[in-house]
């Protein structure tokens, strides 16, 4: 997940429309006064009448340039980048894992290996041998997880440390796939697991914690806040007041955290094909 050189997980554009009142000149024909020539008639004194022509102010129509205010839609870039998370963040969203899951078990919410027990011991959604491999799969991911925490840790990487660990990546990577798909005709059980909740929050601390938003070739945070608690009450202030770019951005940038959470070495490729179907909507 983190590399000292791809500072950059993956960034991308969105179009704002507005609306603005401009000042523009449109061509109309207006109504002016001016002196013009017209032709007229007067009696000579023996009794002729003759024409001659004088000058006199009349309403006249001519075009003419004139400023009206009107309201134009228009499409306002923003472009968006979600960074890499350095060492430090990455330990601080393995804590946030670590303490989301100890409240939950704390408060009585049951962790996927124990709900599995339970109906395997019942004979429930599953057999017990599916229900056995599951809650082992889960177990292995928390060694693995454990395994990459301590190789992260490590400051001076030998070459045979690094392989170790690009191996470590791509278990946890196989592994999450096969638990997502052994999950999936019982997902909206599983969801309400602590194991759920405490993915669910470590996601949430890496989309606030990650997204940028650049202006004019300056990146700053989309949502400010010195901790991701400040963040996260901005966030809630953000989605209370309906501000209309994070109604934009907002299910782009949770398909592409969660695309890159459970993916570990998704490419730019395969994020470019995930922006093609969420515009396509066939996701």
């Amino acid at each position: 997940m983190y590399t000292k050189t791809n500072k950059e997980i993956y960034r991308f554009k969105i179009f704002q429309e507005t609306e603005e009142e401009k000042e523009v000149e449109v061509e109309k024909e207006v109504e002016v006064e001016k002196e013009v020539e017209v032709e007229k008639t007067r009696k000579k004194e023996d009794g002729t009448e003759e024409k001659y022509k004088d000058k006199e102010k009349k309403l006249v129509k001519e075009k003419k340039l004139v400023k009206e205010k009107r309201k134009e839609t228009v499409k306002e870039e923003h472009t968006f980048v979600i960074k890499q998370p350095t060492r430090r963040q990455m330990e601080e969203a393995d804590m946030e894992y670590s303490i989301e899951m100890s409240k939950c078990v704390k408060e009585g919410i049951l962790t996927k290996a124990m709900l599995l027990n339970k109906y395997s011991d019942t004979g429930g959604l599953m057999s017990e041998s599916d229900a056995n491999a599951l809650s082992d799969m889960y177990s292995e991911l928390g060694q693995l997880q454990t395994e990459l925490t301590n190789l992260n840790l490590k400051t001076n990487i030998e070459e045979k440390t690094e392989k170790k660990k690009q191996k470590v990546i791509s278990d946890i990577s196989n592994l999450r796939r096969s638990i997502a798909t052994a999950e999936t005709n019982f997902s909206a059980l599983l969801n309400h697991t602590a194991d759920s909740r405490a993915q669910n929050k470590v996601i949430a601390w890496y989309l606030l914690s990650l997204t940028k938003i650049e202006e004019n070739g300056v990146e700053k945070p989309f949502f400010p806040g010195a901790s991701f608690e400040e963040k996260k009450e901005n966030f809630y202030q953000m989605e209370e007041s309906e501000e209309p770019l994070l109604s934009l951005v907002y299910d782009k940038l949770s398909a592409f955290i969660s695309f890159w959470y459970f993916s570990t070495n998704a490419s730019k490729e395969d994020f470019e094909e995930l922006e093609q179907d969420i515009e396509e909507g066939t996701l």
